[in-house]
């Protein structure tokens, strides 16, 4: 069986950018604030994120369109990972403050640091999905 490379950069690159990230987030947090909520977050973000990685793989969708997709499904996600620290806000504070006290800042756990990072994201989706449009 011979593997194609490329494909294979671009799928395990791919894996590793977005899944990584989220998955340590998600367990992260949610050993900090001692809610499964973010477990199920983390799961569920990453089990649309490595389908849809797929299904762009196998329909042969560019890198600026497969980037811009994936970019606007982790905005998505992190917004409402903000709605997750929203709801979950003083516990998160308390377990990160007793837990990781030198590394604690008020903007690490604050919902307004993941509405930025989805606003940031939804920037460069949307961007690289016009950029994939005017290649076509």
């Amino acid at each position: 069986m011979d593997i194609d490379r490329p494909l294979a950069r671009r799928w395990y690159g791919g894996l590793a950018a977005g899944l990584l990230p989220v998955l340590l987030l998600g367990f992260g947090y949610s050993a900090l604030a001692d809610r499964l909520a973010f477990v199920y977050w983390a799961l569920a973000l990453a089990t649309v994120y490595t389908l849809l990685l797929r299904h762009g793989l196998a329909a042969g969708w560019g890198d600026a369109r497969l980037a811009g997709a994936l970019a606007l499904l982790l905005a998505a996600g992190f917004a409402g990972f903000a709605l997750l620290e929203q709801a979950h806000g003083e516990i998160l504070d308390l377990g990160f403050r007793a837990l990781l006290p030198d590394l604690y800042q008020p903007a690490t756990t604050a919902p307004a640091t993941a509405f930025v990072v989805a606003l940031a994201l939804g920037l460069a989706g949307a961007a690289a999905l016009l950029l994939s449009r005017r290649r076509v």
